[in-house]
């Protein structure tokens, strides 16, 4: 539907594709076949572009397809991210990576780069920078946030320069900024028409619904694997992440980890203080693990007071320390009233990669630390098919 729309008001484009630069003269055959061309690439290419759901395949797409179908050799594709009003490099093509990484790695607020969105450069809803009316601020970030190529040797004036780039929004209907579109270095080396600018736009009117579908699905996703009290993950996110885990390790074996934790006596708390603040005492051990835990870690809340984490690249002995830690830190919390959690750790072994089957393990060694007197850790591991009860820091 919205792409027959978007064929429709493209359409009737091309008729004043090349009247624009000579009023009163009739567009060329070979300008309104460039048009044609451009604006039939682009609607080809855009209709995979509704099919994809991750928020990174469609931006990677939008930008693949700007340069394949748009012509230009270089695009990026900033997301705005609202709370900190921070322009996020989130999909580069044409880049070499050495400058690509140094963009990802430096996002550009807003502000900063209204230098290359001014009233006097605008055409349409864009703004074209151009290197002979426009210059750039002195000591901006933009010079690192950037990237300009070399001048090419055969360049002469009237054709595109390095300096120059065009800004299209990526905005809603009612006029929500989501991000940026900047493209650079158009292959013919021909500064854009207005009205090849405008079916730059429309297309990105397409690609603005685009991402906020994939924005959309992206939240309810996380909805529905995020546990609502801690903002943890749930334990249908768990079982997910373990699986594909395992699956990986069945493929290149690696050491690996899983503790399962629980609060010792959290009924007490309930009974004695109130929900309201056993929920605090949840959330204060999930700020615990997040704080404790790497990037690469992975915590969820698997329904009551029970926490499972899965450590990637982790030996059980290695385990056993992170778990100690974090008994300790749980220990030492500012809870409304004295807590601690026991313990237990897992580790698969080769040719037994069950899910439940590990999970049960930990399980075991949790069930075993408070049987021996809770603030403990302790460690299993299954020896044909019975569970062996150890102690890590043996």
């Amino acid at each position: 539907m919205l792409a027959s729309v978007v064929a429709d008001r493209l359409a009737r484009l091309i008729p004043s594709a090349a009247a624009e630069h000579r009023p009163g003269s009739r567009p060329s055959a070979r300008a309104t076949s460039r048009e044609r061309q451009l604006i039939r690439g682009l609607l080809e290419a855009g209709a995979s572009m509704h099919q994809a759901l991750s928020l990174d395949e469609v931006l990677q797409q939008i930008a693949v397809i700007l340069a394949e179908a748009g012509g230009f050799e270089a695009v990026a594709i900033y997301i705005l991210e609202t709370e900190t009003q921070l322009l996020l490099p989130t999909a580069i093509v044409g880049v070499g990576p050495e400058d690509a990484a140094r963009m990802h790695a430096t996002p550009v607020s807003l502000a900063d780069y209204r230098p290359m969105m001014q009233p006097s450069m605008k055409v349409g809803r864009s703004y074209l920078f151009d290197h002979r009316k426009h210059q750039m601020p002195t000591n901006s970030i933009l010079d690192t946030a950037l990237t300009v190529p070399e001048l090419q040797h055969d360049w002469h004036r009237g054709q595109w320069h390095p300096l120059d780039s065009l800004t299209i929004p990526l905005e809603l209907s009612r006029g929500q900024l989501l991000g940026l579109i900047s493209l650079d270095r158009p292959r013919d080396r021909r500064y854009p028409t207005p009205s090849t600018v405008r079916a730059l736009e429309l297309f990105a009117d397409q690609c603005a619904a685009a991402i906020s579908r994939a924005k959309l699905y992206q939240y309810i996703e996380e909805l529905a694997l995020t546990d609502s009290l801690t903002g943890l993950n749930n334990r249908h996110a768990l079982e997910q992440t373990l699986a594909r885990d395992l699956a990986r390790l069945a493929r290149a074996w690696g050491p690996y980890s899983v503790l399962f934790c629980d609060i010792d006596h959290f009924k007490d708390v309930n009974d004695s203080l109130g929900h309201a603040v056993g929920d605090q005492i949840l959330q204060q051990v999930a700020a615990v693990l997040r704080q404790r835990l790497r990037q690469s870690d992975f915590a969820a809340r698997c329904g009551g007071d029970e926490f499972v984490v899965l450590l990637p690249d982790t030996d059980p002995q290695q385990a056993g320390s992170v778990a100690d830690d974090i008994r300790r830190r749980i220990a030492d919390a500012s809870t409304p009233c004295a807590i601690t959690v026991s313990i237990g750790v897992a580790s698969p072994r080769a040719g037994r990669l069950d899910p439940r089957e590990l999970l049960d393990t930990a399980d075991a060694a949790m069930y075993a630390a408070k049987r021996s007197g809770r603030d403990r850790v302790r460690w299993a591991q299954l020896q044909g098919g019975v569970v062996e009860i150890l102690d890590p820091s043996a």
